[in-house]
């Protein structure tokens, strides 16, 4: 698969302290990335940087938050991690006739070979990598035969090689398996392999944790104002799909609702906000009081009643807010949404909220 370059223009440099990426615990598919080497650490940091003006796009971001809730669903139906809805960004921008140099098409970027051999029909009069759900289909059985066919040939697998051999070919990630071992993050590939798997989690950590990130780059990314403010064209945000054939997805969604695909355990505890804020701008304080005590393994033990200024950034409507406590901990609405209303942050007095605790297990 090809990667998608369209769009990406030289990023504003920035510099995140080496102490605080070192506390991070960055996630891909429920696998720990091994932030505590520094030159991947680094590697990450560096992709992160030059992402920021993809995801910054309110085109790509509208056409994304058309398209996420269906791939999740058929993510869910084949029994794969909703983090690998971010990969068609990397990909075509979520663009369904974007085309590569070297012919690979759809929001999946299948090649036309790939296609075939999965049964897609590509002649003179249609090609269905243009068609959601058959492109979506073909694009997870692709990467849950890879998962299996490195247990296959080379004994064990990870997520992080599986999606490498989205993009390189899966006798290619064998074969470099082989003779480097199971480690993607220290392997020797071709430049555009080794860089695909940090530009996915970098575009999940831009658009998952973006109050982080804001406050290290010292503007709001998602700020219409502060990108390129170009918009998606109607045909390109209308979602075209076969209701019969999501009704099967459906069901197999019902079969895996039992599955964990995490690393980790959510545990919620109450506290507040204090709103009535007048004004309120990007990074402004806002306080936050605990209605419970919060118990978290890099922090320790905060009792109930504790007060502590946060950053906030307003993300579309909402206000996200930097907690100080990185990946680890995050602030929710009562309805479990990211984030508060910024309508609510100005005109309540108080906004219950939930605080989202990660629990690592060993």
């Amino acid at each position: 698969m090809k990667t998608y370059k369209k769009h990406i223009i030289t990023a504003l440099v920035f510099f995140i302290p080496v102490s605080a990426a070192a506390q991070h615990i960055v996630t891909f598919c429920g696998e720990q990335v091994p932030m505590d080497q520094q030159f991947i650490q680094d590697k990450l940091v560096n992709t992160i940087k030059k992402q920021v003006n993809v995801v910054n796009f309110p085109a790509l971001r509208k056409r994304a938050f058309a398209y996420f809730p269906l791939v999740e669903r058929y993510l869910a139906a084949y029994g794969l991690h909703r983090d690998l809805k971010y990969l068609p960004i990397v990909e075509s921008g979520f663009l369904t006739e974007e085309e590569s140099a070297v012919g690979a098409k759809g929001i999946w970027q299948i090649m036309p070979a790939t296609a075939r051999s999965y049964g897609l029909v590509i002649d003179e009069t249609r090609d269905e990598r243009q068609n959601f759900d058959k492109a979506t289909r073909l694009a997870c059985t692709l990467i849950k035969d890879n998962y299996n066919m490195l247990i296959r040939f080379v004994g064990r697998t990870n997520w992080p090689l599986t999606i490498a051999a989205y993009n390189f070919g899966i006798g290619n990630i064998v074969k470099a398996v082989k003779a480097q071992g199971y480690n993607y993050f220290t392997m020797r590939l071709n430049p555009e392999t080794a860089l695909y798997v940090y530009k996915i989690i970098a575009v999940k950590e831009l658009f998952e944790y973006p109050e982080l990130y804001n406050s290290k780059f010292g503007y709001n990314i998602f700020n219409p104002k502060s990108g390129p403010r170009t918009q998606p064209s109607q045909k390109d945000l209308k979602v075209v799909n076969d209701p019969d054939v999501l009704q099967e997805i459906e069901k197999e969604v019902a079969k895996n609702a039992d599955k964990k695909e995490t690393v980790v355990r959510e545990e919620y505890v109450m506290a507040h906000v204090q709103g009535k804020i007048k004004n309120f701008q990007d990074g402004d304080i806002v306080e936050v009081e605990l209605d419970e005590d919060l118990q978290t393994a890099r922090k320790g033990l905060s009792y109930k009643g504790y007060k502590f200024g946060v950053q906030g950034w307003i993300i579309d409507d909402r206000v996200y807010f930097k907690l100080g406590y990185d990946h680890d901990v995050t602030l929710l609405d009562t309805n479990k949404e990211k984030g508060i209303l910024l309508t609510d942050l100005l005109a309540q007095k108080r906004i219950d909220v939930l605080l989202k605790n990660l629990v690592y297990g060993k």
